[in-house]
């Protein structure tokens, strides 16, 4: 028996729109999606926990740094265990909304195609990212998106780092 049916609809993300469409469905429909699974690899799209209905789906081909974390992000589930790679992929998001929440956000290897200027382009409906910004917080689309590729390469790190010190552990 569910225990919380409010809390496992949370859970359920709308599948990839174009893929739907291609069954003819118009509608949403929806699917509890891994939390490793944020773009629709043959469509390009963004179907991470933060696009909660179609119109949050938004195209990411013009970030080839997105596409590039999504296929990192899946090495990660293949080489770790998923819960592993999950927790690691949560204290990395935590760690970065921490940094941008307070204002001091540069990312280890600044992406110009993934600024405000840029995705305020390819995105003209979505709000600008800056720091201390109220809809800078976790869940925020544009947040999640800009920040993605730099919260794999902050997951990836601190999963080599673990397993190095589980290595050298008697």
């Amino acid at each position: 028996m569910l225990r919380d049916p409010e809390g496992f609809r949370q859970t359920l993300r709308p599948a990839c729109r174009r893929c739907t469409a291609r069954y003819g469905i118009t509608g949403p429909v929806a699917c509890h999606l891994p939390p490793h699974l944020t773009v629709c690899r043959r469509h390009q799209l963004w179907i991470g926990p933060a696009a909660r209905s179609h119109a949050a789906q938004l195209d990411v081909s013009p970030f080839p740094e997105v596409l590039r974390a999504q296929r990192r992000h899946l090495a990660l589930v293949h080489q770790h265990d998923w819960w592993q790679v999950d927790t690691a992929i949560s204290d990395a998001t935590l760690a970065i909304h921490r940094v941008l929440r307070d204002g001091g956000w540069t990312p280890p290897q600044p992406s110009p195609q993934l600024g405000p200027g840029a995705w305020h382009q390819a995105h003209p409906g979505m709000p600008s990212i800056g720091p201390g910004r109220h809809d800078d917080g976790p869940g925020h689309l544009a947040v999640e998106i800009a920040i993605y590729p730099d919260v794999v390469r902050l997951a990836a790190r601190s999963l080599r780092a673990h397993n190095t010190s589980q290595r050298a552990a008697p």
